[in-house]
């Protein structure tokens, strides 16, 4: 009777201690498969999680996107840069009054049509009066960028006149109030020296090299006075030392190379090349763009507010930056089914944040950097991981993950509690019982010896009286 009672007792507080929530919620995390449900994760952006953190801007004259792409023969060196790197086959002008609403349409979001058609040094042309809505330079020194631009041919810092093969109406910076009246706003518009040779020294160094760098070439090397070969062989010299200067070696840098207006019937249509180790490799992109995406596109990965209606309405071409590169690892290495796995991505590139996305194969999606899947069914499963980044560039990496048959059964799908039936045919349970009935048989064969002890005294006192 004292044994039954105890493997009674033994037996209830271990199926009271299973209805303890703690307790039946480990019950149920080793006999039921759970599907943890992912997280979108963002990473924080910093300054320096920029697509680009230099820019070179070198700006050319009158010619049409045929006269230069798919003429090789004439200009073999630009042709090869587009292959190599980034082509805007679809890039437009926002003026056919000449250059000068150009150069002002690409650096301060208008053309001035009203002033700006005289094509002059400022002081020539009618109706001119300093420009003091903001431009690219207060966008850049507002959000702590710094520029600076290089002329060739001209003769003195910020010099508002033309001079030998320089031309006021390239340099659009002596057209703004803040360079015009704040001495140390016009001693950054600089001469550029022989083949641009200061502009290269800057870019020896992140200490002497700016954020934003613009160079206009003379008359000659920009094909406005010579033939479309004698720009393609000063290019040819020139940019090669760009992309291999210390800073294009070292940091997130972009050379943006494009054509002030065309000329004739398709004078809209001008040549546009992006290049540097922020570029994407052998690409092209048909999207339209024309001088007003060039702001749109440095607002963007730099964070800059919109100068006008034109530039904040522009396309940004920022399908010419590098994507992420990502790739992910799973763990366990050979999964069973019922199991959970465990996925991990890695991203480097690109612009921050991320946006992680999952497909697992077997229609499940999640998000997130790291989540966790389980399979029901065994078999092979294609799971693809797509990142996309800040500018909306998406890298896409997949991997087969093949699923094994394991023992255990599923859970049961009419029944969320164990009942005491299904419960005592558990693992837990029986072993439970079984070290029960053992601890029991011990405790009765100790009485019993004690009983057979105490038995044996009382007759030996009997016999001794």
């Amino acid at each position: 009777m004292f044994s039954l009672r105890l493997i009674l007792l033994i037996a209830l507080v271990s199926f009271t201690s299973f209805q303890n929530p703690e307790s039946l919620q480990s019950f149920r995390s080793i006999n039921h498969f759970d599907y943890p449900k992912a997280v979108k994760q963002y990473f924080p952006a910093s300054v320096s999680d920029r697509a680009t953190d230099y820019v070179v801007v070198i700006l050319m004259e009158n010619e049409n996107y045929y006269d230069i792409l798919g003429n090789p023969t004439a200009a073999p060196f630009i042709n090869h840069l587009a292959d190599d790197f980034g082509l805007a086959s679809s890039y437009y002008d926002v003026s056919s009054n000449l250059s000068l609403p150009n150069y002002l349409g690409v650096t301060a979001g208008q053309t001035y049509s009203s002033w700006s058609s005289c094509n002059k040094p400022p002081q020539q042309c009618s109706g001119f009066v300093p420009i003091i809505s903001p431009t690219i330079v207060d966008s850049i020194e507002d959000s702590g960028l710094i520029w600076k631009a290089y002329m060739e041919d001209m003769p003195s810092d910020c010099y508002q006149n033309d001079s030998g093969l320089y031309v006021a109406r390239h340099d659009p910076f002596v057209y703004f109030s803040r360079v015009l009246t704040t001495p140390s706003e016009c001693n950054l518009v600089v001469p550029a020296g022989t083949n641009a040779s200061r502009m290269i020294s800057d870019l020896a160094s992140t200490t002497t090299a700016s954020n934003f760098m613009w160079l206009t070439p003379n008359l000659c090397n920009d094909m406005h006075d010579c033939p479309v070969s004698t720009g393609d062989k000063y290019l040819s010299l020139l940019i090669p030392q760009i992309l291999n200067s210390p800073v294009f070696q070292t940091q997130k840098a972009a050379l943006f190379l494009t054509w002030d207006e065309g000329w004739g019937s398709n004078s809209a249509h001008v040549p546009a090349i992006w290049a540097g180790p922020s570029i994407r490799n052998n690409f092209t992109s048909t999207t339209r763009h024309d001088h007003y995406s060039l702001l749109k596109t440095l607002e963007t990965v730099w964070h800059l507010a919109p100068l006008t209606s034109n530039d904040a309405a522009a396309s940004p071409m920022t399908e010419f930056f590098r994507g992420p590169e990502i790739s992910f690892i799973y763990a366990p290495s050979q999964p069973q089914t019922y199991q959970t796995v465990t996925f991990q991505a890695t991203a480097e590139g690109g612009t921050l944040p991320y946006v992680y996305n999952w497909n697992f194969g077997d229609r499940e999606i999640a998000t997130g950097t790291t989540t966790s899947h389980g399979y029901e069914t065994a078999g092979s499963y294609r799971v693809t991981l797509s990142v996309i980044d800040a500018l909306n560039n998406t890298a896409a990496a997949s991997e087969t993950v093949n699923l094994s048959t394991t023992n255990p059964l599923p859970p049961s799908s009419d029944s969320t509690e164990p009942t005491l039936p299904n419960w005592l045919l558990n693992t837990g349970p029986l072993s439970i019982i079984t070290t029960s009935a053992i601890i029991t048989f011990i405790i009765g064969v100790s009485m019993m010896k004690l009983v057979d002890r105490n038995t044996r005294w009382k007759r030996n006192r009997i016999r001794e009286r």
